[in-house]
């Protein structure tokens, strides 16, 4: 079976013959050669069943099949120029539609405000929203950019433009610590209640030089928001990225347990399917939120 990009090219050129009167011109302006122009000719007859042209050494003359192919085809042709136009002018419009995911607590404390002030500077836009705790498909939900948090980024066939970063560090009220006691070590540190957040998996331990220390305590949640709750309530110490409770820090509120405690910082990333360059809408977002994020004070995302 031919395929279908094949057929456009057959109807495209025979078009063309139409048009100029003569295979030589129509070579000509294809930038082909006659015999190629009729080759291909003699393949789109064969392929719809019927004499298209009745040719001869001065002319050609366009037979009935041949005009119903001429109109059909023109049509074909002016549809996928249009196409062509659309799309090209696509790739540089400053307004459109977006569908964009977050993880929700990342979401909820960064992203809004950025996505807030994103639609009051480009009004045009439209905005599809997703503050989840699970990883979308984008290609089944539709996703234009999944924003996501990595260790290591997972291969994919996608595009990723890393943002910012963010480590995990112990935090307890001070209530806590004057009845429980400050851990000076990360074999103390798991000898307390430590309450934890479970997203798209539960750490609840953490490796040192090659030795792992299992975390105990009495809460799993998966809100990142009543983990700090707890803690603000003096139940025990909790592991939170650092992003969220740097103002509850400033404020007094809690107190970073380990501060020098070696740990990995994950980055905060953009995920998307096709290239910044090839969506104008999508880069327009992206270089938005990038300036965005180089601006805020992370601190104030604290309520």
């Amino acid at each position: 079976m031919r395929r279908e990009y094949d057929k456009y090219h057959l109807i495209n050129v025979f078009c063309s013959v139409v048009d100029h009167g003569s295979l030589s011109k129509a070579a000509k302006h294809l930038g082909l050669s006659t015999p190629t122009v009729s080759k291909t000719l003699a393949q789109l007859e064969q392929a719809l069943g019927q004499v298209l042209l009745n040719r001869t050494t001065r002319a050609i003359a366009v037979t009935d099949a041949g005009r119903i192919a001429y109109q059909k085809g023109q049509k074909i042709i002016s549809s996928f120029t249009e196409l062509e136009d659309q799309i090209a002018e696509a790739a540089t419009l400053t307004r459109g539609k977006l569908k964009i995911t977050f993880p929700e607590t990342l979401g909820l404390k960064v992203f809004s405000h950025i996505c807030n002030d994103f639609q009051k500077a480009f009004p045009d836009f439209s905005l599809e929203l997703i503050f989840s705790p699970y990883h979308l498909d984008l290609i089944e939900d539709d996703i234009d950019i999944a924003f996501r948090v990595w260790e290591t980024l997972p291969d994919c066939q996608f595009y990723a433009q890393p943002l910012f970063s963010i480590r995990p560090i112990f935090i307890a009220a001070p209530t806590y610590l004057e009845e429980h006691g400050c851990p000076k070590s990360i074999a103390e540190l798991s000898q307390h209640n430590i309450m934890l957040t479970r997203l798209d998996g539960l750490e609840d331990g953490w490796s040192i030089d090659g030795k792992f220390y299992q975390f105990n305590g009495n809460l799993i949640s998966n809100k990142t928001f009543h983990t700090r709750a707890a803690a603000l309530n003096g139940n025990g110490i909790a592991k939170l990225p650092s992003y969220f409770c740097q103002r509850d820090i400033k404020k007094g509120r809690l107190v970073e347990v380990l501060p020098d405690l070696e740990r990995k910082d994950k980055t905060v990333g953009a995920i998307y399917k096709v290239k910044r360059k090839d969506s104008k809408k999508i880069d327009v977002f992206l270089n938005f939120a990038q300036e965005r994020l180089q601006e805020y004070d992370f601190s104030l995302f604290d309520k």
